[in-house]
């Protein structure tokens, strides 16, 4: 499938899941209290979505390369859309979107993938095709911090929700990663040794 047709397919997806997600809350689960995995997960991940959002908005502007510049369009619309997908999950459990903690509190960020912000200034200095090169090696780190953190969820998160959408996030950012590395090997860039996207598979998008 071309990047094109995925970007399309997977936003036509998230946008109808993301519309249903967002107001549907299963009354037999209870609401999560502030406290909880499910509650931390959500303001978590939409920082970390935030700072993808934000990078993949510059590469958006200044990348020549239309792979790259597609693949910034696909994560800034499809992860925006889920930071008002988890907006409304809180809405809905009525609580505020920003807890009494700052986002991500007590995590090892770099560990996460989160870039410095030395390292995002960088996506608006470098030439280009540099800039380009970082933003590729910037976002795999980003997603599979990501991917890290979805899955560190699920033995805790209670909400059907947050479980289905933690999933969903493991799958779709492991196969974005695949498709970073595509473009990386024609940039002849190797990625980081040890950062590997194998052993995820068995979890579905349910």
């Amino acid at each position: 499938m071309t990047w094109a047709r995925r970007g399309a397919v997977g936003l036509g997806g998230l946008l109808v899941g993301g519309a249903l997600g967002a107001f549907v809350v299963p009354a037999r689960q209870g609401t999560p209290t502030d406290g909880s995995a499910d509650v931390r997960f959500v303001r978590d991940m939409s920082a970390h979505h935030a700072q993808a959002v934000d990078m993949s908005v510059i590469l958006l502007k200044r990348a020549h390369d239309p792979a790259v510049k597609l693949l910034a369009q696909d994560i800034a619309l499809t992860q925006q859309a889920q930071i008002g997908q988890m907006s409304g999950w809180l809405t809905a459990w009525h609580l505020p979107v920003a807890g009494p903690r700052p986002p991500m509190f007590g995590m090892d960020r770099t560990a996460m993938g989160m870039a410095t912000p030395a390292e995002v200034r960088t996506l608006e200095s470098l030439p280009v095709p540099e800039a380009e090169s970082r933003f590729l090696l910037l976002m795999r780190r980003h997603h599979l911090g990501g991917v890290a953190m979805a899955r560190n969820v699920l033995p805790e998160a209670r909400q059907p929700l947050v479980q289905a959408f933690a999933r969903r996030v493991v799958a779709s950012q492991t196969a974005e990663v695949r498709s970073i590395d595509a473009m990386l090997e024609d940039r002849q860039i190797a990625p980081p040794a040890g950062a590997e996207v194998t052993g995820m598979e068995h979890l579905d998008h349910h």
